[in-house]
Protein backbone atom coordinates (compact mmCIF):
# COMPACT_ATOMS: atom_id res chain seq x y z
CA UNK A 1 0.00 0.00 0.00
CA UNK A 2 1.26 3.34 -0.60
CA UNK A 3 2.08 5.39 1.47
CA UNK A 4 -0.33 8.53 2.51
CA UNK A 5 0.17 10.35 5.15
CA UNK A 6 2.84 13.22 5.57
CA UNK A 7 5.78 12.81 8.21
CA UNK A 8 5.55 15.19 10.60
CA UNK A 9 7.18 18.47 11.57
CA UNK A 10 6.51 19.52 7.99
CA UNK A 11 9.29 20.71 5.95
CA UNK A 12 7.74 24.47 5.34
CA UNK A 13 10.59 25.21 3.24
CA UNK A 14 9.96 22.11 0.80
CA UNK A 15 6.15 23.02 0.37
CA UNK A 16 6.93 26.43 -0.09
CA UNK A 17 9.74 25.10 -2.97
CA UNK A 18 6.71 23.05 -4.21
CA UNK A 19 8.76 19.79 -3.15
CA UNK A 20 6.91 16.26 -2.77
CA UNK A 21 6.90 15.77 1.56
CA UNK A 22 8.28 12.33 2.63
CA UNK A 23 5.48 10.09 3.31
CA UNK A 24 4.76 7.27 6.03
CA UNK A 25 2.74 4.91 6.56
CA UNK A 26 -0.52 4.51 8.77
CA UNK A 27 1.09 2.67 11.20
CA UNK A 28 3.75 5.18 11.52
CA UNK A 29 1.47 7.88 11.31
CA UNK A 30 -0.92 6.60 14.16
CA UNK A 31 2.24 5.51 16.40
CA UNK A 32 3.53 9.58 16.27
CA UNK A 33 -0.35 10.88 17.14
CA UNK A 34 -0.15 8.48 20.11
CA UNK A 35 3.07 9.68 20.78
CA UNK A 36 2.06 13.29 20.68
CA UNK A 37 -0.97 12.89 23.16
CA UNK A 38 1.14 11.09 25.65
CA UNK A 39 3.82 13.98 25.66
CA UNK A 40 1.39 17.08 25.29
CA UNK A 41 -0.01 18.64 28.55
CA UNK A 42 -3.86 19.27 28.33
CA UNK A 43 -3.93 22.77 27.21
CA UNK A 44 -1.03 22.55 25.48
CA UNK A 45 -2.34 22.64 22.22
CA UNK A 46 -4.32 25.94 22.09
CA UNK A 47 -7.05 24.59 19.57
CA UNK A 48 -8.25 22.32 21.31
CA UNK A 49 -7.34 21.74 25.25
CA UNK A 50 -8.60 18.41 25.54
CA UNK A 51 -5.40 17.16 23.42
CA UNK A 52 -3.01 15.66 25.87
CA UNK A 53 -2.52 13.01 28.74
CA UNK A 54 -3.17 13.08 32.05
CA UNK A 55 0.58 11.46 32.77
CA UNK A 56 1.96 15.17 33.40
CA UNK A 57 -0.22 15.64 36.35
CA UNK A 58 2.12 13.32 38.04
CA UNK A 59 5.14 14.05 36.49
CA UNK A 60 7.06 15.14 39.94
CA UNK A 61 4.40 13.48 42.31
CA UNK A 62 5.92 11.32 44.60
CA UNK A 63 3.40 8.07 43.12
CA UNK A 64 2.22 6.24 46.16
CA UNK A 65 -0.86 4.53 45.25
CA UNK A 66 0.07 2.85 41.03
CA UNK A 67 -3.50 1.31 40.60
CA UNK A 68 -4.84 4.69 40.89
CA UNK A 69 -1.97 6.49 38.60
CA UNK A 70 -2.62 3.30 36.19
CA UNK A 71 -7.04 3.53 36.16
CA UNK A 72 -6.18 7.44 35.43
CA UNK A 73 -3.87 7.05 33.08
CA UNK A 74 -5.34 4.67 31.24
CA UNK A 75 -8.92 6.41 31.37
CA UNK A 76 -7.16 9.98 30.18
CA UNK A 77 -5.11 8.23 27.53
CA UNK A 78 -7.59 6.02 26.00
CA UNK A 79 -10.26 9.20 26.20
CA UNK A 80 -7.91 10.86 23.92
CA UNK A 81 -7.08 8.57 21.83
CA UNK A 82 -10.87 7.80 21.15
CA UNK A 83 -11.54 11.79 20.32
CA UNK A 84 -8.34 12.24 17.96
CA UNK A 85 -6.96 9.32 16.32
CA UNK A 86 -10.47 7.96 14.46
CA UNK A 87 -8.13 5.61 12.73
CA UNK A 88 -7.69 3.19 15.57
CA UNK A 89 -10.33 1.29 17.02
CA UNK A 90 -10.89 -1.44 19.85
CA UNK A 91 -7.66 0.55 22.27
CA UNK A 92 -6.41 -1.20 24.95
CA UNK A 93 -4.33 0.37 27.13
CA UNK A 94 -1.49 -1.40 29.38
CA UNK A 95 0.94 0.31 32.16
CA UNK A 96 3.45 -1.25 33.74
CA UNK A 97 5.64 0.82 36.40
CA UNK A 98 8.91 0.08 37.68
CA UNK A 99 11.57 1.50 40.09
CA UNK A 100 14.89 1.96 38.51
CA UNK A 101 18.17 3.12 40.38
CA UNK A 102 19.54 6.27 38.02
CA UNK A 103 23.05 6.92 38.24
CA UNK A 104 23.70 10.10 37.02
CA UNK A 105 26.23 12.36 39.00
CA UNK A 106 24.44 10.74 42.26
CA UNK A 107 22.36 7.97 42.49
CA UNK A 108 17.89 8.77 41.97
CA UNK A 109 15.19 6.29 41.83
CA UNK A 110 12.74 7.02 38.80
CA UNK A 111 9.97 5.17 38.03
CA UNK A 112 10.04 4.13 34.70
CA UNK A 113 6.57 3.48 32.71
CA UNK A 114 5.94 0.99 29.73
CA UNK A 115 3.10 2.21 28.16
CA UNK A 116 1.52 -0.09 25.45
CA UNK A 117 -1.29 0.51 23.43
CA UNK A 118 -3.28 -1.84 21.18
CA UNK A 119 -6.14 -1.32 18.44
CA UNK A 120 -7.17 -2.35 15.11
CA UNK A 121 -6.51 0.16 12.38
CA UNK A 122 -10.43 0.73 10.68
CA UNK A 123 -8.86 0.82 7.13
CA UNK A 124 -7.26 -2.37 7.01
CA UNK A 125 -8.82 -4.13 10.05
CA UNK A 126 -5.22 -5.05 10.92
CA UNK A 127 -3.91 -5.63 14.40
CA UNK A 128 -1.79 -2.46 15.92
CA UNK A 129 0.45 -2.05 18.65
CA UNK A 130 2.74 0.92 19.82
CA UNK A 131 4.92 0.84 23.09
CA UNK A 132 6.66 3.49 24.72
CA UNK A 133 8.90 3.87 28.05
CA UNK A 134 9.87 6.53 29.47
CA UNK A 135 10.81 7.44 33.53
CA UNK A 136 8.63 10.25 35.50
CA UNK A 137 9.99 12.60 37.94
CA UNK A 138 10.85 14.28 35.63
CA UNK A 139 9.56 12.76 32.43
CA UNK A 140 12.45 12.05 30.48
CA UNK A 141 12.78 9.14 27.40
CA UNK A 142 15.52 6.27 27.35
Amino acid sequence: MASEYFNFPLKTADLIQKRDLPRISLEDSVSRMIHLMIITHFGEYKPDASLGCEIWDFDFDNITNYQLFKEQVTASLKQTIQKFEPRLSQVRIDIQIQQVDIRIENRRTKSQITLKVDGVLIKTNEQYSYTENFFIGPLSYY
